[in-house]
């Protein structure tokens, strides 16, 4: 069984439909369980998030948290409260669950996951991947205070260590960071993971497990080789997921990336009828 959480609001439910119909069709033998942690959705979303995974073997479990649950949860117009749930991930879900796949709804996964789902995290609270090169890289750690060596990662691809975040993981603690940096955070959850989690995440092949286009652009830009750059062939072929970043949308009328065409287009045509909103006129 492959466990799986997202964390969202009405707003993502046809991204997350795509993103369960890739998942579910390119990972065919294994039961998939998704935990669709949320404050407000309705049986209507519910509903909606049913009919696009009653084809295959993926279970839908409805967890709803109650906002006073976390209520110091930081949160603005970009960036809902829905989106720091993850971070306490290991206080909602059942104690039986030893590590959870996180995943954006703005994701496609074109690949089998399984190699990245059971690998061996030791104990790190978390794998991710990194979309920044040298230069970000030290203007991250800098602005957030982290560790010489560390990477600052990208919280939209999060394999949780559960059982050791259950052990580690004070909410107080969270909570007592954001006050302390409350102007430095500018990405939220994801600065909050980097901040007090740095020196527990391994970084993992951002290539295969967390690509956007712009770190494909970038990591072309830096190859001196060019047998060393890679095109949309080569991430058809290799890559697992494909993480649509940014503002602009695959599914927003000012897209101009060429990942939305290859990548993300022929899951949200596949069942568009099955969505709220008509996507193939993207």
């Amino acid at each position: 069984m492959t466990d799986i959480l997202v964390t969202l609001n009405s707003g993502y439910l046809d991204p997350l439909c795509v993103m369960l119909r890739s998942l579910c069709i390119n990972n065919p033998l294994t039961h998939i369980r998704v935990f669709v942690a949320h404050i407000s959705l309705t049986e209507k979303d519910f509903a909606l998030i049913e009919s696009v995974v009653k084809p295959y073997d993926c279970e839908i479990v409805n967890v709803r948290v109650d906002e006073s649950r976390f209520p110091d949860l930081p949160f603005n117009y970009r960036w809902p409260k829905e989106a720091c749930l993850r971070i306490f991930a290991a206080h909602f879900l059942p104690e039986s669950l030893e590590r959870v796949l996180y995943l954006d709804p703005d994701i496609v996964v074109i690949k089998d996951i399984g190699d990245f789902y059971s690998m061996d995290l030791g104990d790190h609270l978390l794998a991710a991947c990194t979309h920044h090169f040298e230069v970000f890289k030290l203007l991250g750690r800098h602005r957030l205070r982290m560790s010489k060596g560390s990477v600052y990662i990208n919280s939209g691809v999060l394999l949780m260590n559960l059982e050791a975040l259950r052990r580690e993981q004070k909410i107080q603690d969270v909570y007592d960071y954001v006050e302390k940096n409350s102007r430095k955070l500018y990405l939220f959850d994801q600065d909050i993971l980097n901040g007090l989690y740095h020196t527990r995440t391994l970084a993992v092949n951002t290539l295969l497990y967390n690509l956007d286009e712009r770190y494909f652009k970038f990591y072309n830009a830096f190859q001196t080789d060019k047998k060393r750059r890679i095109d949309l062939n080569w991430v058809a072929d290799n890559t697992v997921i494909v993480h649509f970043c940014g503002k602009v949308k695959p599914w927003d009328p000012g897209y101009k990336g060429k990942f939305g065409e290859r990548f993300y287009l022929p899951y949200a045509r596949s069942g568009a009828k099955e969505l709220t909103r008509d996507l193939k006129g993207i």
